[in-house]
Order: C-alpha cells, then structure tokens, then sequence
C-alpha cells in the first residue's frame, strides 16, 4: 500500500515545469521520498481543460507530509514554479488500493467515483474484473481511494494509462455493459460521476 500526493494546477509555462521535472525536479523529488511520478494534461474536462494533475507517490502518508514542506523549503523548487507560474487548485492524498499493468502510455482518463469507500479486497477483485474487458485498449489502471480532498463529490479515482483514446472509450463502453461489472458497481455502491481526458507530460 502506498499513498499518493495528488496536484491539480494551473502552469503557464507547461513545457517548461516538463523539462525541469525531467532534467532535475523529478530527481529532487526523489531525495524528498517519491517513488514514482507522473504528470498529465487535461485536454478534455470541462472546466478543468488544461489544467495539470501531478501525482507523487510515497511509501507513507508522513512521508507525503513531510515532502509537502520539503517542496516548500527548496528556493529551487519554489524559483522553478514561480518560473512557469504553477497555481496550485487542489492538492490532496489519496491510497493505491490496486493496480494492474503499468503506467505508460501517451495519453489517458480518470474516472471520478462516488458513493462508499471500499476495502482493499473487494477494490482489487473489482479492478481485476475490470481489467478483463480493458486490457486489451489499456496499459494500466491504478484505483485511488480518497483520504483528504477536501468537500469533494468522490471517494476515489480510477486512473487509466493507454496509447489511443479511441481504443479506450470502445473497451470501456463494452464493459460498463457487461452485467458483472454492473452488478460489482452496485454491490460496493459505486457510480461514475465524471471523467476527464489527458495527454502525459511527464
């Protein structure tokens, strides 16, 4: 189990925060305890269209915490989102509760999901029966469950990596018809309020 500090921001200077993320940030990171990173664009969203979600996962909610204020000490860090005008909209934590493939893949969607936090248990049974009818248009999904996200209208998020939006929306209408995964969704109380599209930038 592991834990991930989630950002959602607006950054003027997208390719830039990309470069310094990949030449040093990323590395700085790390020092401060990440064990993975990823970052992506919203293309297709709504109001959030263009906003950045940036993901860092822990070993630890305190080790998130205390990155949190490492960020924050580092005059590099606070210099290189400063330089490329990073404002933060939301930041929150989250807990991996199951994950299959891997997470590549140019471009994806997250699923916002609404109703009661489930166990660990049934949310990695659900995401395996998932992973039945997605596997084939997705390279990975990892299910988040929401631990501190303010007033929010979701308990979790099913983050998917894939190489064509296209492939992804036909496997996944073909499997919220399938009458397992229906009736799963209802056994845990669960129902999809929301769904965003991104391109990956880092």
């Amino acid at each position: 189990m592991t834990f991930m500090y989630s950002v959602v921001a607006n950054i003027a200077d997208v390719q830039g925060f990309a470069n310094a993320t990949h030449e040093w940030a990323g590395d700085r990171m790390r020092e401060l305890g990440a064990v993975d990173i990823t970052a992506s664009q919203v293309v297709m969203g709504g109001e959030m269209a263009g906003m950045v979600i940036i993901g860092f996962e822990f070993e630890t909610a305190d080790d998130a915490m205390s990155a949190n204020a490492g960020i924050y000490a580092d005059s590099k860090m606070v210099a290189m989102m400063r330089d490329t005008q990073v404002q933060v909209i939301r930041r929150g934590l989250f807990k991996v509760q199951a994950e299959v493939g891997t997470r590549t893949g140019d471009v994806g969607t997250i699923l916002y999901i609404a109703g009661r936090p489930t166990d660990d248990a049934t949310a990695t049974s659900n995401l395996e029966l998932n992973w039945k009818y997605m596997s084939g248009a997705a390279n990975g999904i990892v299910s988040l469950l929401s631990l501190a996200n303010g007033p929010a209208p979701f308990v979790g998020t099913a983050v998917t990596f894939a190489d064509s939006i296209d492939a992804l929306l036909a496997s996944s209408q073909k499997m919220f018809a399938q009458a397992e995964v229906v009736d799963a969704m209802a056994a845990s109380g669960l129902m999809v309020v929301g769904r965003i599209m991104t391109r990956r930038i880092v």
